[in-house]
């Protein structure tokens, strides 16, 4: 294909993306509770005028590209806070949709224009890709930075191959370790899709001697340079030190996660990718052994092998699975590209067949994508939470603490978005979460202990202590918090459970505790 059709190839990719991704976008409100506790990281961050600073900024330690690039806003945000929601939800389908440029060039250089408009199709489709594109998070864009970098590879390559010297080659160099570090400082474990960083060079037809050095020369700097744009993050008083990414290991990739959450971490997986989807790529995984594409296979499996062992303890939300949705895309795109003329031959010969084949297809794609990953909080869950703010908010001064059990991040939210003099801050109790009491018994590699923590809130006229995992599922957690502890058994309490759907779950309040004066709303 000529380069002027190229061009207008990725148009027309750019143009669907667009239309696919941005009327779906949540206007004014997050899609899950990582969003939000993000958002009220940065609001804290500008009401306390604490750039980067602030105690409350969720993953600053792993996102902190991600938070500089929305300080850079801090001027717009200063005059109405309610922006930074859809800032962030559209910068994040912005670099979904500008995915498509680098992921089609990439695509294309190995396996040719047609499989990379497929896969880019593809990716937009996959559900775990498309959700996420839908609200604030910065998986997505260090996916894009990912994807930069690996194009910038193919083109130095092409580059080289003219013989231009080594000089001239240097700052394509600088470019592919610039744009991996933006990758790692947009989100740490996007380092799950380094192995891409060998494989290309391998599509590259470069010998094996000359694949070791590049790919440790990419690889190294980017964690290098990561590692020193962490410590110059602002300090952050009273925050405890931890072992870092040991603590994190021994927390979330304990053993004992792998057989707890064994069934649960693989059906999200299948969700993520779509059910349908997700067999036909283990299809197209078969097909690529059996057509003995081991170039194709070291692109596609040892990233999604990677991400699959690393997320599955720790699968909520399907969200967790981006990492290799491109991937996926691009094996599938493969398979069916190379199927394609067989396919279009037994149609042609076949015609009734062909048409009973065509429908039975759609109708197979529209009942996967039913039982499909979305977002873990629907536009209309999130609007009903964060309007428990504005009922706390409202409340005339009660002169004692309010302890409040809902699902409470939205509505700490709401009102710290009502008024810029809202005090928030974390606060750990002596009381251990129900999963850690679990993890302690039972694991060999014990994590470091993981206690209940609350919100406490403190407007113009209340203080409010939130218990934010106040569900139904957390309700034998929520009773033995209460026995445990005499600190929050005064005061008051509201009692705001909902479902899914944003209906509310009856429970008796004095099932609890009856040391409350009840509050209903």
């Amino acid at each position: 294909m000529k380069k002027y059709n190229s061009t207008i190839v990725l148009l027309a990719l750019l143009g669907l993306a667009s239309i696919l991704f941005l009327p779906i976008v949540y206007k004014d409100t997050p899609g899950e509770r990582d969003t939000f506790r993000m958002v009220m990281g940065i609001i804290d961050s500008i009401t306390s005028n604490k750039p980067l600073g602030s105690s409350m900024l969720y993953g600053r330690d792993i996102s902190f590209a991600y938070f500089v690039l929305l300080d850079f806003f801090r001027p717009i945000f200063q005059t109405n806070l309610a922006l930074i929601i859809p800032f962030m939800n559209y910068i994040n389908a912005l670099s979904a949709i500008l995915t498509v440029i680098p992921f089609f060039f990439l695509v294309k250089r190995y396996w040719g224009t047609s499989i990379a408009i497929v896969a880019n199709i593809l990716l937009m489709f996959l559900p775990v890709w498309r959700v996420t594109s839908q609200y604030g998070h910065p998986m997505t864009g260090a996916v894009l930075f990912m994807f930069i970098g690996l194009a910038l590879i193919g083109y130095r390559s092409f580059l080289s191959s003219l013989r231009l010297g080594w000089k001239k080659l240097i700052l394509w160099d600088v470019l592919i370790i610039a744009s991996f570090a933006l990758c790692l400082m947009f989100r740490l474990d996007a380092i799950l899709m380094f192995p891409l960083i060998p494989a290309c060079l391998l599509l590259e037809n470069y010998p094996f001697k000359k694949i070791v050095s590049p790919s440790i020369l990419y690889s190294f700097f980017p964690v290098i340079i990561f590692k020193v744009m962490q410590s110059q993050l602002p300090p952050i008083p009273g925050i405890e030190k931890s072992n870092g990414i040991v603590d994190q290991l021994l927390l979330w990739n304990n053993p004992t996660r792998y057989v707890e959450n064994f069934l649960f971490g693989n059906l999200l997986f299948v969700w993520g990718l779509n059910p349908l989807l997700f067999l036909i790529f283990f299809i197209s995984c078969i097909y690529l052994v059996y057509r003995k594409n081991y170039s194709s296979l070291l692109f596609i499996l040892p990233t999604v092998l990677l991400n699959y062992i690393f997320w599955l303890p720790n699968p909520a939300p399907a969200r967790h699975f981006i990492y290799l949705s491109p991937v996926v895309a691009v094996s599938i795109a493969i398979f069916l590209a190379d199927i394609f003329p067989t396919v279009k031959s037994f149609v042609k010969n076949n015609t009734k067949r062909g048409v009973a084949l065509a429908v039975v297809l759609i109708f197979s794609v529209l009942i996967s994508f039913k039982y499909s990953y979305s977002a873990p909080m629907s536009e209309k869950y999130s609007h009903t939470v964060r309007s428990l703010g504005n009922e706390l908010q409202q409340l005339e001064p009660k002169g004692q603490p309010i302890l409040v059990i809902a699902d409470t991040i939205p509505a700490v939210v709401q009102i710290q978005l009502i008024s810029k003099d809202t005090k928030v801050k974390y606060e750990k109790t002596n009381v251990f979460t129900d999963d850690d009491i679990t993890y302690q018994k039972r694991s060999t590699f014990r994590p470091k202990p993981l206690y209940i923590s609350v919100i406490v809130v403190e407007n113009q006229k209340n203080k409010f202590i939130c218990y934010f995992q106040g569900w139904k599922s957390k309700i034998n957690e929520i009773q033995r918090f209460l026995q445990e502890t005499d600190q929050y058994q005064k005061g008051y309490l509201v009692l705001n459970m909902l479902d899914k759907e944003a209906r509310k779950v009856d429970v008796e309040a004095s099932s609890l505790s009856n040391k409350f004066d009840i509050l209903k709303l």
